[in-house]
């Protein structure tokens, strides 16, 4: 059976544009900074356990954010040791887990201060090292990025009131703590190559004024990913590495980099088929059977990249105006309108494009429940990675 028989909607990963990115960073991160790297994939973008245990299997860490995401990819597999805990809400108990482990903890909260000198003291024998996230003012440093928020990044120490600089010297009193690495992480909306640089810089200038010697830079996620117009790892991995080499050894200090989006958006497509056609006062408005809840579940997006397979090829009537809608009951689920373009007609469909971040892990389950996910290998092979949710699934944890 192909995908043309898989009854729509349904999220498709295909291998080959995967290992195509997996393949693109590390050549990149090779050719800049050598083989003192670490590739760490951010569990929160996309849960998928296929997904998880495939990148595992191709040596990433996995970057988790809770307690759950923790318990998911240890029972997948991951070591202690091949985990980073980011996040401003960690559970104690994992914490403790991670860094036991020997694993990365970057410390971003203020009880975190609390919880390193309670646990260096329950273990006077053993060597701690931590991370910490930097909170620096972007929009000082960048004026040119759009920010992803106007008042900034909500995330780690602040460096500009002083509160980075009273963590590092809490943790300096600890006899047995090391801060091991600076965790860089930012987020804009215009994912500039020109703001990794300056992140990098960050890491150069706090190394020297607090006297660290680092044993790792993470620079995080956020990179643009599977679109040919926009830049790619080459041209951020660069951009970093020309930074960082100016104050860091490639040999002594590893560069960590944890992408998501920009890992899995171009192998990940969301599949539906259009159901009913109907006239309006002059508008065609077209039925899916996808919806926006599918693919923007904070209903923020207005631009849907897409492409169109016809079931029919024939003679179609172009049409001033066709607007493609959602299953849902709700009127705002109407994805893009269709301007002077042919005649959709049911059984056609729409395939949305790079449609694998914070979609199917976001995915509410509303009116319908979670849709299949399909791999396609690179044999050819087709394995169900998810089966459609029903009320079987829906109903295992209710009770009545």
């Amino acid at each position: 059976m192909t995908l043309t028989d898989m009854q729509t909607p349904f999220y498709r990963i295909k291998e080959a544009d995967l290992l195509y990115d997996i393949d693109l960073l590390q050549t990149a991160l090779s050719e800049n900074w050598g083989s003192n790297t670490i590739m760490s994939y951010s569990v929160k973008t996309n849960a998928l356990p296929w997904l998880l245990h495939y990148l595992k299997e191709k040596g990433f860490y996995a970057e988790v954010v809770s307690e759950m995401e923790y318990d998911l990819v240890r029972r997948l597999g991951f070591p202690g040791k091949h985990m980073i805990y980011n996040g401003p809400i960690k559970d104690k108990k994992t914490w403790e887990a991670v860094l036991l482990a020997g694993g990365l903890v970057n410390m971003d909260s203020t009880y975190e201060l609390d919880w390193i000198k309670e646990i260096s003291s329950l273990y006077p024998d053993r060597q701690f090292s931590v991370g910490l996230r930097v909170n620096c003012d972007i929009a000082v440093m960048c004026p040119q990025e759009e920010l992803a928020e106007e008042d900034g990044g909500r995330f780690g120490y602040c460096y500009e009131n002083g509160v980075l600089a009273d963590a590092i010297k809490r943790l300096d009193v600890l006899p047995n703590v090391t801060i091991a690495g600076l965790h860089l992480h930012s987020s804009t909306k215009s994912r500039s190559v020109e703001v990794y640089g300056t992140l990098a810089a960050m890491a150069c200038r706090l190394a020297k004024e607090f006297s660290l010697s680092l044993s790792y830079v993470d620079m995080g996620g956020g990179y643009f990913g599977g679109r040919d117009d926009r830049p790619g790892y080459p041209q951020y991995m660069q951009e970093i590495c020309r930074v960082l080499s100016s104050c860091f050894d490639r040999e002594k200090t590893t560069l960590i980099v944890e992408p998501g989006v920009s890992l899995i958006s171009r192998a990940t497509t969301f599949e539906t088929e259009i159901l009913d056609v109907k006239q309006i006062r002059g508008i065609t408005y077209l039925v899916t059977d996808g919806s926006r809840v599918n693919l923007n579940p904070q209903v923020t997006r207005h631009v849907y990249p897409h492409h169109i397979v016809y079931k029919q090829r024939i003679c179609r009537e172009a049409l001033p105006v066709q607007w493609v809608c959602g299953s849902t009951c709700m009127e705002y689920d109407r994805l893009f309108e269709l301007t002077d373009a042919p005649a959709l007609l049911p059984g056609d469909r729409i395939i949305y494009d790079t449609a694998g971040g914070y979609t199917i892990c976001l995915t509410p389950l509303f009116i319908h429940y979670f849709p299949a996910v399909y791999i396609e290998k690179t044999d050819g092979e087709i394995f169900t990675a998810r089966e459609p949710w029903g009320n079987d699934e829906y109903l295992q944890k209710y009770h009545w």
